[in-house]
């Protein structure tokens, strides 16, 4: 199961030991991202699973941070997690609500 972490709490947390992932759209970063956060997007631009999603996220993750997941709204976020979780056997937090939180 992904932790789930809501957004009344990770918008006032410290998040500096989580590498976060930004899993929205190259569009939807132009609206802004989380400093220091990995944009690897999870859909391709025909809202399909983007087949470099893993290999893109493994080339980016460093070993020495948790692993957290944002997108718009905490929905894509989830199945990232989930896919990396089943995929990868990493364990990750969902910072729920994604940038709409903000």
């Amino acid at each position: 199961m992904i932790e789930n972490i809501s957004a009344n709490v990770w918008t006032k947390q410290d998040l500096s030991e989580y590498q976060i992932f930004d899993v929205r759209t190259p569009l939807e970063w132009e609206e802004g991202v989380l400093p220091n956060a990995e944009c690897i997007s999870f859909y391709d631009h025909k809202e399909f699973l983007n087949e470099n999603f893993l290999q893109e996220f493994q080339a980016k993750k460093k070993s020495d941070k948790k692993i957290a997941f944002i997108c718009r709204s905490g929905h894509r976020s989830m199945l990232a997690a989930q896919y990396v979780k089943d995929k990868l056997g990493l364990d990750s937090v969902n910072l729920d609500g994604g940038m709409l939180a903000l």
